[in-house]
């Protein structure tokens, strides 16, 4: 009886589940062409550079960004292309000209993306995704049809996530039950080639399959009681902790006279946002719902933000005044003239298309990443024009100055130099930093720029200075192998994990200079280096340090090791901040095992 049971209930219920999911399949795969086989391409590649060990690489890492990037773009335009009724195919050639565009725009340097090209991906990823949000209607709009859809694509991403996520638990766990039931040996990057899998792959063909068709007919609303316990009972709450935390902040400012912290801008914006989303989930039954606080939401949230948005304004143009345009900076305040104008829309208009929200913010996040007007180009001029009236003030009097304006000074090349923009102060300084220090190394080219003004400080000794990054002069390093079988860079920090030679495994020991070392498992010793941490904050400079400086020998029983540290970053400790440790360091490290002689 029990097998008969099974047998029915296989044959009810799992075998016709297993049809549809088949059905699904093919039809988002028709759906969705495109989209899922670039979902599909890229999460191969990826893959591949995992096999390959060259995941890590700035060109293949550009790459999976292109492909990452593309997914939500395709079906953007899928679902405008869905709004025509002739053929508009010509729509994919855009979006393909623009993944292109991504692609070449990104500025490759000692095998490391720069910071612009990554931040520029995070916009187009967030715009991305919020037209996903409104393509369905950008030439149509119904408020109600547009509740239906969002929850659609919520309900589909949360289901998409969860399904993916079981089968990787699930993948993973046999992985595990086979590599220690019948020691098996399965590489760790398997376990990380199956997440891409699930993510890449299963997790998007799932998501494409419960997007919704004939979307602008659904106008019935089923608002559930947990959708309104969540807003009316956790999201409104929380709008008006925030707006009471911060109308007191306000009433301190006025009371003590002080201008209010750039960390209130945060703040700000992240009440505004949390407003605008519990208007999006409102909007559709807000006046014949039985409930006062969503009822009256609206108008009384935006007039209560209008004297925030002043403090917002207030705030960001403090920071920009005392420390010059930043992305960071650009950014919040384009989010702040955005905020107002929501707000003020909010207020006067009739129809109120919350689509606007998520359409005006994803067409901001394209605008600003490029042209004069951009976060780029205005957050680099800013700094080249603070630069300029730094030096100059430090110029006239004779290159002698205070420590606080020479951590300004060397804080503007830090940041041009992360940007791959120091040539810009050649009008300044009257000559090319890049043409004229001859040098590869990103961390040296600043550090010789500054070393070259010869700036001294009258209030504090540079020792004090809290960077706390030193490397050595690499230009004329030569490494002496003599005596030595085996010679390769390590990455040493809490995180890193890939830190072997051979068989010998490297670890830095978290808040100490202790640097372990195994074979295998069996444990060899410890290299202790609290000497060259002395020596370094005993040092008048940072940079360009003689390489003995920093390099250590030990012998073992089995093996003799040497050090040569390329850089080394220091941190306090928590209980004295006079102490320090060794949180980070790139060093060459040599191997003389004693069994080869």
């Amino acid at each position: 009886m029990v097998f008969v049971y099974l047998y029915k209930l296989i044959s009810m219920k799992i075998i016709p589940s297993f049809g549809e999911i088949a059905s699904k399949t093919k039809k988002a795969f028709k759906r969705f062409p495109l989209t899922l086989s670039w979902a599909i391409i890229g999460t191969l590649f990826t893959i591949f550079t995992i096999e390959s060990d060259t995941f890590d690489s700035a060109f293949n890492g550009r790459i999976i960004l292109t492909f990452v990037l593309g997914v939500s773009w395709l079906i953007t335009t899928r679902f405008f292309k869905e709004q025509f009724k002739k053929d508009i195919s010509w729509l994919f050639i855009g979006t393909f000209s623009f993944l292109a565009l991504f692609y070449f725009s990104f500025d490759i340097a000692e095998d490391r993306i720069d910071q612009n090209s990554i931040i520029r991906f995070v916009l187009y990823f967030i715009a991305g995704h919020l037209l996903v949000m409104v393509a369905p209607f950008i030439l149509k709009w119904n408020k109600s049809a547009y509740f239906n859809y969002l929850k659609s694509v919520f309900i589909a991403l949360v289901r998409s996530l969860f399904f993916s996520l079981i089968l990787y638990l699930g993948i993973v766990l046999a992985l595990l039950a086979v590599k220690h039931l019948f020691n098996i040996d399965i590489k760790g990057e398997r376990f990380f080639q199956v997440f891409i899998i699930c993510i890449g792959i299963v997790n998007t063909w799932i998501y494409l399959s419960d997007f919704p068709k004939d979307i602008h007919n659904q106008i019935a609303i089923n608002y559930t009681k947990a959708l309104e316990v969540l807003v009316k009972y956790i999201l409104i709450p929380l709008v008006i902790l925030y707006l009471i935390i911060l109308y007191a902040y306000s009433l301190k400012i006025v009371i003590n006279w002080n201008l209010p912290k750039g960390w209130v801008s945060y703040l700000v914006i992240a009440l505004s946002l949390l407003g605008f989303i519990v208007q999006i989930l409102i909007n559709p039954i807000q006046k014949t719902i039985d409930s006062r606080a969503i009822r009256r939401f609206y108008p009384w949230f935006y007039y209560l933000l209008f004297p925030l948005i002043l403090l917002l304004f207030v705030a960001i143009f403090r920071r920009i005044n005392e420390y010059g345009v930043t992305e960071n900076r650009y950014f919040v305040l384009t989010l702040a003239f955005w905020i107002l104008a929501m707000t003020i829309y909010m207020l006067i208009s009739k129809r109120k298309k919350i689509k606007v929200f998520p359409f005006s913010l994803a067409i901001i996040a394209i605008v600003v990443s490029f042209g004069f007007w951009g976060a780029f180009s205005v957050s680099t001029k800013s700094q080249v024009q603070r630069f300029e009236k730094v030096y100059t003030d430090i110029k006239n009097t004779d290159f002698t100055t205070t420590f606080e304006k020479k951590n300004q000074l060397r804080s503007i090349i830090r940041y041009l130099n992360e940007k791959n923009e120091l040539e810009k102060l050649e009008t300044t300084i009257g000559y090319n930093p890049k043409t004229t220090f001859k040098t590869e190394s990103h961390w040296q080219l600043q550090s010789k720029l500054i070393d070259s003004l010869n700036i001294k400080v009258t209030d504090k000794p540079y020792s004090t200075y809290k960077n706390n990054y030193y490397n050595i002069e690499e230009f004329n390093l030569t490494i002496d192998i003599k005596n030595y079988d085996l010679l390769k860079s390590l990455l040493l920090n809490k995180y890193e994990r890939k830190n072997t030679i051979k068989n010998y495994r490297f670890s830095l020991n978290e808040k100490s200079n202790i640097i372990k070392i195994w074979n295998g498992d069996n444990y060899i010793g410890d290299i202790d280096c609290s000497d060259i941490v002395e020596k370094l904050q005993n040092q008048d400079k940072n940079y360009n340090l003689d390489p003995d400086l920093m390099t250590t020998e030990r012998r073992f029983e089995t093996l003799n090791v040497k050090l040569i540290f390329q850089n080394i970053s220091l941190s306090e400790t928590d209980d004295d901040t006079t102490k320090k440790y060794l949180s980070s360091t790139n060093v060459y490290v040599l191997i003389k095992e004693k069994n080869a002689e």
